[in-house]
């Protein structure tokens, strides 16, 4: 070894000297000191001690929380329905009309009354929509899970959560029997307004063709009471 040469070594200098297993276990002894500190580091060389050991990649300090509801629901379903309607209505009325006629061979005259009468058919068609509303309770249940930074917040979320779900459980199960109900209800409904409004129809009909009717009558009445006493005064009254 010259004079430039570097100091050598512990485990150099015992190994020259004659001691290479001395050497050896100081070497070993090194090594595991060098991985226990890398071990209390908190992870690999080049990591900075950090790892995300959370399942789900979250953030390390997030929580989770799971809450489950069961409660009953009021579900709301409307429906609208259009229904035809025709009312019809029969009137009839009656004529009465006299005639007197002198008899044939001048012993006196005759009187005649008749009765004539008319009937029509009155009829209203309408045409009614009518939304109704009607309501089912049912239970629902529902389970959910949250992560946030705080135990209160991430029950909050959880809590939300499930309540929608239990929400569209009951909806699901009651829903169509409160749109059944709802159509019942709007058809009942529009049903109604449609016979009141035809009915009203046909009362201002009855109005209106009730006097032509009465004037035809009328006429049929006078008509026939003047042809049999005419007949009957020709035969000479009998």
């Amino acid at each position: 070894m010259t004079a430039d040469d570097p100091k050598p070594g512990l485990g150099r200098r015992l190994r020259a000297a004659g001691r290479p297993s001395i050497g050896l276990a100081l070497t070993a002894i090194g090594a595991i000191i060098a991985l226990i500190a890398v071990a209390a580091g908190g992870g690999t060389p080049g990591s900075d001690g950090e790892e995300d050991d959370s399942p789900s990649g979250r953030s390390e300090g997030s929580v989770e929380e799971c809450r489950r509801v069961d409660r009953r629901f009021t579900v709301r379903r409307s429906a609208r329905v259009t229904v035809n309607f025709t009312a019809r209505r029969p009137i009839s009325v009656t004529g009465q009309g006299t005639a007197t006629e002198q008899l044939a061979d001048g012993s006196g005259e005759i009187t005649i009354t008749a009765t004539a009468t008319r009937r029509a058919t009155l009829s209203a068609r309408t045409r009614v929509s009518e939304t109704g509303t009607a309501t089912s309770m049912t239970r629902g249940r529902g389970r959910a899970c949250a992560f946030a930074e705080t135990p209160v917040e991430a029950a909050r979320k959880a809590r939300a959560g499930a309540l929608e779900r239990a929400r569209r459980e009951a909806e699901r199960r009651a829903g169509p029997r409160a749109a059944a109900e709802a159509k019942r209800t709007a058809s009942a409904q529009a049903r109604e307004d449609a016979r009141r409004r035809a009915e009203e129809r046909v009362d201002q009909a009855e109005r209106e063709r009730t006097p032509g009717l009465e004037a035809e009558a009328q006429r049929a009445a006078d008509r026939s009471a003047a042809s049999e006493a005419r007949q009957r005064a020709a035969a000479g009254g009998r």
